[in-house]
């Protein structure tokens, strides 16, 4: 039997050859419609942005020729103050949403760790808030916050001067930062949560047996196994402050004046609102680099988390 097996394969034409046979037992074709995507809506807009940062760019030659002038609109807009005043301004808006989101977050989601119904409840209203278009969420914030709307009306009704909620330059960034702040916090409630969730409850009985109070087994033995979690939220939060565009186009388009340019802002009034297309496009290639910086840990991090 073994002798006539042997003879059926050395007989039998293979018809796939080494490369077809090691394509096959890879998923790379799998790949392909990712990559396309990939390509045609993040690269390819990254090439031509990188080259009318390069180039001069004007509503004139928008669709001709573009002259190459090197890194003349880095020196540019590297010397402008206007930039680090924006920069100032984003990390303002970072550390801002870093303080929300840990400090509110850690309470929130402490609260909602217990299971029940009310807390199923809350847990669905924060998804419904956080999967919340920027662009209505932004709308309704705007209309209560207007110099005549529904707040003012109400402090006015207790005899409290109405706040200028967004036309004032000493409050305008604020404001806005508080409604991201307020947009992103069900994101870090449920996140730690999920990693509330995982804490052995063994250690924290044993805490509780060792005499530890609540505070003291908050920060010595659940805030030290949340500390993966807690850097990758640190990072992610970061990254979404220097994205943040949608609440401060819907709500102030940087204004008053250019009170409310963080880096996003700025490289899309410069762009599209005074017309200097490779100048805007430098901020914004200025603002990805910055992005960048803080990509790499998260992606080191993320790594170190999916190894055994």
């Amino acid at each position: 039997m073994s002798s006539l097996v042997t003879e059926t394969d050395a007989g039998r034409p293979t018809g796939r050859s080494a490369l077809s046979r090691l394509l096959g037992r890879t998923p790379i074709w799998f790949l392909v419609p990712a990559i396309g995507l990939l390509a045609g809506f993040a690269v390819y807009p990254l090439i031509v942005l990188v080259r009318m940062s390069l180039s001069d760019v004007g509503p004139s030659n928008i669709v001709g020729e573009w002259s190459f002038i090197g890194l003349q609109n880095f020196v540019e807009v590297l010397s402008d103050d206007e930039i680090w005043l924006a920069l100032a301004r984003t990390i303002g808006v970072a550390l801002v949403l870093l303080a929300s989101n840990f400090v509110f977050g850690f309470v929130g989601a402490s609260i909602l760790s217990v299971g029940g119904r009310v807390t199923e409840t809350v847990l669905a209203v924060m998804v419904f808030v956080w999967a919340l278009p920027p662009i209505v969420s932004g709308s309704a914030f705007k209309f209560l916050l207007d110099d005549s709307g529904p707040i003012n009306s109400a402090l006015d009704a207790v005899g409290i001067a109405p706040v200028s909620w967004l036309s004032s330059p000493d409050l305008a960034l604020w404001s806005v930062t508080g409604i991201i702040a307020w947009a992103a916090l069900p994101f870090s409630v449920l996140v730690i949560r999920g990693a509330l969730m995982a804490v052995p409850v063994d250690l924290v009985e044993a805490a509780a047996l060792d005499g530890a109070g609540y505070w003291r087994t908050q920060f010595r033995i659940v805030l030290p196994q949340l500390r993966p979690t807690l850097g990758i939220l640190a990072i992610l939060t970061v990254l979404y402050a220097f994205k943040s565009f949608d609440f401060f186009y819907v709500t102030t388009k940087g204004g008053p004046g250019t009170t409310t340019n963080t880096l996003p802002v700025l490289a899309y009034n410069t762009a599209f609102s005074g017309f200097e297309m490779s100048t805007g496009a430098t901020i914004a290639l200025v603002s990805m680099l910055a992005v960048a910086i803080f990509a790499v840990p998260y992606i080191r991090a993320v790594r170190r988390e999916e190894q055994p």
